[in-house]
């Protein structure tokens, strides 16, 4: 989430690639237009909507706690530790 990345979502009408942009926040939501279940007495299809759910490791290896422990060492605005 911190970087961004892409990841494929399974609709109705087969995968789709979504793009979630660096810094996206948890319970974010994306919608993908038309791509949800069809209206039922009207043309076209409802929104599928997407949440992200940010899962936190419970187990880090050495490198990656020296790593964090340099994040956490470089002023960030708006972040509090």
């Amino acid at each position: 989430a911190a970087l961004g990345c892409s990841v494929d979502i399974d609709t109705l009408t087969g995968d789709k690639k979504l793009k979630i942009p660096a810094g996206t926040q948890p319970n974010k939501e994306f919608a993908l237009p038309n791509l949800g279940f069809p209206h039922l007495q009207a043309s076209g299809a409802g929104d599928h909507i997407v949440t992200i759910q940010i899962e936190i490791p419970k187990r880090l290896s050495k490198k990656q706690k020296e790593l964090l422990e340099e994040f956490r060492k470089t002023p960030q605005k708006g972040i509090f530790f």
